[in-house]
């Protein structure tokens, strides 16, 4: 009986030792998300004088997650001259007012991240875009800077791709699978044009026209 009383204490110690009681088969709650970066829509715009664009600022955790609720703060330097700024939000439009280069800055909880802004008259005429370069699932360079009635010429490297406008400022036919050859676009309208492959999750490109 001693005996049986002894293995029954030892089988209930073993028991609690190993969690058959306290959190009652729970488990540890995540981590409180923690501000550790601030990711930025665009990281360089070029702009005419009196042309505008929008530049979005998106707070992310220590996972990679974007965090809502973060007060963002923008600046640029020069604070005259180059470009002017209005703040909305998470988002500012900046307006181009003069030649130059200027930085702007979005500030989170003192975590930063900055576009490079540039300002000129004169854009090239035409631009030339790898599809899938060396294997990789991308447009290179992802974002480009023509003049309108500019020319977009998209060269293929061997590996199947297309290009599926997301809604250009005017219709352009978007370029089916393919992975051989060149494909010329010409775009008349400015505007910011957004493309991808469908075939590939983030691949994709802009072009902007001035």
């Amino acid at each position: 009986m001693r005996h049986a009383k002894f293995i029954s204490l030892f089988i209930s110690c073993v028991l609690a030792g190993c969690g058959g009681s306290g959190d009652s088969g729970g488990t540890n709650p995540p981590p409180t998300p923690v501000l550790t970066s601030v990711a930025l829509s665009k990281t360089a715009a070029t702009l005419r004088p009196t042309e505008s664009t929008t530049i979005t600022a998106t707070p992310k955790d220590q996972n990679g997650n974007a965090m809502s609720g973060q007060t963002v703060d923008w600046t640029i330097a020069p604070t005259s001259g180059i470009a002017s700024i209005t703040p909305n939000g998470t988002s500012v439009t900046v307006t181009g007012t003069a030649l130059g280069s200027a930085a702007l800055t979005a500030t989170v909880q003192q975590k930063t991240a900055t576009a490079q802004i540039t300002v000129q008259n004169s854009f090239p005429s035409s631009a030339d875009i790898a599809v899938g370069a060396n294997g990789a699932n991308a447009f290179d360079p992802q974002q480009v800077d023509i003049a309108a009635g500019g020319t977009v010429n998209f060269n293929w490297n061997g590996v199947t791709h297309n290009v599926t406008w997301q809604a250009p400022p005017v219709s352009v036919s978007n370029i089916a699978d393919r992975s051989s050859g060149t494909v010329s676009v010409t775009l008349n309208t400015a505007g910011t044009y957004n493309y991808q492959c469908t075939l590939h999750a983030g691949m994709t490109g802009t072009v902007t026209v001035h």
